[in-house]
């Protein structure tokens, strides 16, 4: 049977657990090599941003991506951070802006697993299915 990137996170995070600096460091080298003898090691990226949301939810800190139509001013920024934290129960949010013109207006908001899409391109998509339909 085939170990998947959630599984390997969540065997890692749960390893690493009430463990000092030495230990951890000889845990994560055994746990490469068990990667590498699985020929997983490809997967490492998905392997990392599991146990970064699992590290994250421990710690209170959520990763969220802000997709807008244009550069968001500070408070703007500060607003939907607010928001996140109050949706979430994070300690702290980590967010990283992007800017999609293709988005025509407002804002999509990712976050842990979580999407909420408040652009005008999907208002628009659902309002013509809404009427073709």
């Amino acid at each position: 049977m085939k170990i998947k990137p959630k599984q390997y996170a969540i065997s890692l995070f749960e390893s690493l657990e009430g463990k000092n600096k030495k230990e951890t460091e000889e845990i994560i080298e055994k746990f490469v090599q068990v990667l590498v003898e699985n020929n997983q090691a490809s997967q490492i990226e998905k392997i990392i941003s599991y146990f970064s949301n699992l590290w994250g939810k421990e710690n209170g800190l959520v990763e969220a991506e802000i997709i807008s139509s244009r550069k968001l001013d500070n408070k703007i920024v500060k607003l939907l951070n607010d928001y996140i934290v109050k949706l979430s129960d994070a300690k702290k949010v980590n967010i990283e802006e992007k800017v999609d013109p293709g988005i025509i207006g407002g804002v999509v908001i990712k976050y842990g697993d979580k999407i909420m899409d408040g652009s005008l391109k999907t208002e628009i998509r659902d309002f013509k299915r809404v009427i073709t339909n």
